[in-house]
């Protein structure tokens, strides 16, 4: 692939995300740098391009540099996100599907949309779904969560103005809705976590 090799480094890692998978990665993020991230603490967060494998898309990823380390978040892409099981797979179709059927039959019915959309059922739906962001996040509310989540950030071949989020813990997807910008928060909740 020739990738060229990135230069940015954290200054601290705190583990590997998984027990059991090493924070080695065989995956690297390109132009990988800062920028501003109005809810981080500090105000910034680090950014990078690569191949997201499932929809074969080139995706920023975004991450905090106070939740994880550069490689932390390579081994999630590579380990985690890039490798889902085809359980999670199926399951994140049926519910893209789902979503789909309800906007395109009872909310907008007459929307504009791509041929063959309207029809799509399971892993058929995925040529017609690009994804251009993927922000990776630590439990907020459990440093010591092993497994990271995602909000992919995705678009589909239709005439929706708002965008659409994909919502994983781990590899396990939670759920597929419009795009509401909860980031962390709508992975975990923070009443699981009150004693």
């Amino acid at each position: 692939m020739g990738a060229k090799p990135h230069t940015y480094r954290a200054p601290h890692c705190k583990s590997t995300f998984w027990e059991g998978i090493s924070i080695i990665s065989k995956f690297h993020l390109e132009s990988v740098g800062k920028e501003v991230d109005i809810y981080a603490p500090n105000g910034e967060a680090i950014s990078g391009f690569g191949l997201f494998a499932l929809t074969n898309d080139r995706v920023e990823y975004h991450f905090r540099e106070e939740d994880m380390c550069l490689e932390e978040a390579e081994s999630y892409i590579e380990h985690g996100l890039n490798a889902l099981p085809d359980e999670a797979v199926d399951q994140l179709c049926d519910k893209m599907c789902a979503w789909k059927d309800e906007v395109l039959t009872e909310t907008y019915p007459n929307l504009g949309r791509a041929e063959g959309l309207l029809e799509a059922k399971g892993r058929s739906i995925l040529p017609f779904i690009s994804i251009s962001d993927i922000h990776i996040y630590r439990n907020p509310y459990d440093p010591q969560d092993p497994r990271f989540g995602a909000v992919l950030s995705a678009g589909m071949e239709w005439d929706y103005e708002d965008g659409i989020e994909i919502i994983l813990k781990g590899q396990e997807v939670l759920e597929v809705r419009e795009f509401l910008g909860y980031g962390e928060h709508s992975i975990w909740d923070e009443d699981d976590y009150k004693e």
